[in-house]
């Protein structure tokens, strides 16, 4: 047992190799796991050119930073401004410098022409109006009151211009009327036509010139204002009056409208560009594609831009044209079914109403009313010499033009979100843009009498008797002497009108639905 004893301890302090390797293995490597392994001291110079290169570091990521914030804003600055500067003043100037002077034939003689001029107790409409008594014409006026003040002005206005064509002439100057026509009234256009037609019996030009800005609120007959006044009301009046212009034929019927209700700015990143980035990213002016609202129904087209352009439309068929009867085999697949089921009694006028969309809205339908009435009468035989065209004066200096509609509050917060507020200070910027584009805006508007020399022309020139069917607007070119044929002068090639205005089935909808809401068939 002694000897056994020995021989352990002897084990004890001299363990076997294998034992000894692996504890020296283990304690190198817990060493080199707790750096405790020797190292070499940094002398002073290589502690200070490390520090120096940390630093060089450091400044070269701020200056990477700094640059990135610098090209973002930059983008940010292209991205927004130059929209804004290419919509709301180089485009409006550039338009401006070579807009044509409106040069028309005012020597005419129309001593044989009775024409209604609704809206004349002002404006452009009071100057349309002079503008035919001094040539000669009878003229009758239709005024939301005969005897108010204004009422009275005008019949001065018109009886002196008269006075000037019967000295000229040496003939008997033709005494102007005022009739009370309030087009937010059925009724008062129904007695409108009545007394007319009992006083006068003869019509050979209807301007239907009377607007307003007004809108989201209801007449007495239950129809949202700007709808009734800007389109169903003229409506109802040339149904009324149409029988005494297909008497007196030759004749025509000519719808102010304007140009937002037929081209709009381009769709931007708010709409994901569906007109193409380059032109929603400048706002570019393109022809509206959309449908048209009465009320809570909704008329749509499937027709596209693409669409081929008809050349010129009218009774006479110009060598130019594509022949009627040719155009409804293009679209009849399209007028098969009906876009619209809900009946006029269903109608509900208030329900998301946005009076800047509801004045755009009505304007659109007065050039679809404008189209199909073209087409009403040439497929009737007797209104053989009756025509309908529009024309946009585009913005005048007049009252009318100053009473735009008043954004509402959600407008003006998507406003200033979307231009203002990556411009800050954005109040600031606001009141600089609003103060620039305001000025901007008023000096380039058109005088009064340019855009009723417009309305005179298109009521007057012998050269759109023939061709109906037509809009016109200076913007296009000059209204005479333009290199073209005359009846093509001023006049917007169907490229530039929306879709709709051209789908036969989407007019014939409109038509069919405001002859139920006034209560006129056939």
């Amino acid at each position: 047992d002694a000897g056994r004893g020995e021989r352990v301890s002897h084990g004890a302090k001299d363990p076997p190799r294998s034992v000894a390797k692996a504890m020296e293995e283990a304690r190198r490597l817990i060493s080199q796991a707790t750096n405790k392994t020797q190292q070499r001291v940094k002398v002073p110079e290589e502690l200070e050119a490390e520090r120096k290169a940390r630093e060089e570091e450091e400044r070269e990521e701020e200056e990477l930073e700094r640059q990135c914030e610098q090209w973002c804003g930059k983008i940010c600055r292209i991205g927004i401004v130059v929209p804004l500067l290419f919509s709301y003043i180089l485009h409006p100037v550039g338009e401006f410098l070579i807009r044509p002077s409106m040069v028309v034939d005012t020597s005419i003689d129309l001593g044989d022409l009775h024409a209604v001029v609704t809206g004349g107790c002002s404006g452009m409409g009071l100057h349309t109006a002079a503008m035919l008594a001094e040539s000669g014409a009878s003229v009758v006026l239709g005024c939301r009151s005969n005897r108010s003040e204004g009422a009275m002005r005008a019949l001065r206005t018109v009886r002196d211009a008269s006075a000037r064509w019967g000295k000229r002439t040496f003939g008997q100057a033709r005494a102007p009327r005022v009739l009370s026509l309030r087009l937010d009234s059925f009724a008062s256009v129904r007695a409108f036509a009545r007394q007319y037609a009992a006083e006068v019996g003869r019509l050979q030009l209807l301007v239907n010139g009377a607007g307003t800005r007004e809108a989201c609120s209801l007449t007495e007959d239950g129809i949202e204002v700007a709808f009734q006044v800007n389109y169903l009301g003229h409506f109802l009046l040339t149904r009324q009056l149409l029988p005494l212009l297909r008497e007196s034929a030759s004749s025509r019927v000519v719808h102010v409208t304007c140009r937002e209700g037929y081209v709009r700015r381009a769709h931007g990143w708010n709409h994901w560009f569906r007109d193409g980035w380059l032109k929603g990213w400048l706002g570019w002016p393109t022809p509206i594609t959309e449908g048209l609202r009465v009320g809570s129904n909704y008329i749509e087209t499937k027709l596209g831009l693409e669409s081929e352009d008809d050349g010129e439309t009218g009774h006479e068929l110009v060598a130019d044209g594509v022949d009627d009867a040719a155009d409804d085999e293009r679209q009849e697949e399209t007028r098969r079914a009906p876009r619209s089921t809900r009946q006029p009694a269903g109608i509900d006028w208030s329900a998301g109403c946005k009076s800047e969309r509801a004045y755009v809205n009505a304007k659109l339908a007065v050039l679809m009313f404008s189209r199909e009435l073209e087409r009403v009468l040439r497929r009737s035989p007797d209104s053989d010499g009756t025509v309908s065209h529009a024309i946009n004066p585009n913005a005048v200096a007049s009252e009318y033009g100053s009473r735009a509609p008043t954004p509402s509050s959600q407008q003006q917060r998507w406003t200033t979100q979307s231009m203002a507020s990556y411009l800050p200070p954005v109040w600031i910027t606001r009141r600089i843009f609003d103060f620039i584009y305001s000025h901007i805006s008023t000096a380039m508007m058109r005088s009064v009498e340019h855009g009723a020399r417009g309305v005179f022309h298109v009521a007057t020139a012998p050269a759109l008797a023939a061709a109906g069917g037509g809009l016109f607007d200076d913007a296009e070119s000059a209204f005479t002497d333009c290199g073209r044929p005359a009846r093509q002068c001023g006049r917007v090639p169907r490229s530039w009108e929306p879709p709709i205005v051209h789908d036969r089935q989407a007019a014939a909808r409109l038509w069919e639905l405001s002859e139920d809401l006034v209560g006129e068939k056939g």
